[in-house]
């Protein structure tokens, strides 16, 4: 069996639709998570963060989106009973280069072939493996390569030394991947936010539109950020209570 393990449900989705039209072969396992962002050591403390950020979510719908370890528990005792070859998708994203680096580390116990499918950034600047359609994915699979045991060590130690025990946010730049503080989007929401009130949609859509493609943070964390500058004092709002939906923001004038 050929176990193909991608980074996300979308990616995986995107990769079910070309075994079914373009010839793609193997079963395929997503992990669901967002790992350029949050602590990485435990489920545990992955879930108690991603609750300050959604607190309005359901307990269980946090555990299916932010557990990728318990996730990976699953997929690897299939992975490591069934499987003749992994092959790990991956593209320049911040959270796909973790993964990379993850899935690295977490088969090191796996005896058989390992590739890697690199999907390339898109020419306006975009990465992703969901990003590209099904039919694209099928080519990027035939060019598949083969992953050699030093670079998988490589890559599993840069995982456990790095990035295992990190908690911020993790960028993939110029310069290779990057951890930075919480805050790094905060000038950016702050730039948007304009003297006069206008909807958090509006801050939060500008904010995305303008960041390096490759790092596509989550919508809900800038929400989050966004509400602590509201707590700080840096934005003010129309209401007392902050949900989206229910107010305007705008940036408080003495940040001028």
């Amino acid at each position: 069996m050929r176990a193909h393990i991608l980074p996300g449900i979308a990616a995986a989705g995107c990769l079910k639709e070309a075994r079914s039209k373009h010839g793609v072969a193997g079963e395929i396992f997503a992990i669901s998570d967002c790992l350029d962002v949050g602590p990485l050591a435990t489920d545990e403390d992955r879930l108690a963060w991603w609750k300050e950020i959604e607190d309005d979510s359901d307990d269980d719908l946090l555990r299916d989106m932010y557990s990728f370890h318990d996730q990976w528990g699953s997929v690897l005792g299939q992975v490591l009973a069934r499987a003749e070859e992994v092959v790990i998708w991956t593209s320049d994203s911040g959270n796909d280069q973790i993964h990379l680096r993850l899935a690295a580390h977490k088969q090191e116990s796996f005896g058989g072939r390992v590739s890697a499918v690199h999907v390339p950034t898109t020419e306006d600047g975009y990465t992703g493996v969901s990003r590209f359609w099904p039919k694209t994915l099928a080519e990027c699979e035939r060019h598949s390569v083969a992953t050699s045991s030093v670079d998988l060590q490589s890559l599993a130690r840069d995982y456990r030394d790095r990035w295992a025990n990190s908690d911020g946010v993790r960028l993939n730049t110029d310069q290779g991947l990057e951890l930075r503080d919480y805050s790094v989007f905060d000038e950016e929401l702050l730039d948007n936010c304009p003297p006069e009130f206008v909807s958090p949609y509006k801050v939060i859509g500008y904010t995305l539109s303008q960041l390096d493609q490759r790092n596509w943070i989550s919508y809900m964390f800038l929400q989050w950020r966004l509400r602590l500058l509201i707590g700080a004092s840096r934005v003010e709002t129309t209401g007392s209570r902050w949900p989206v939906g229910d107010c305007d923001i705008r940036v408080r004038r003495a940040h001028f």
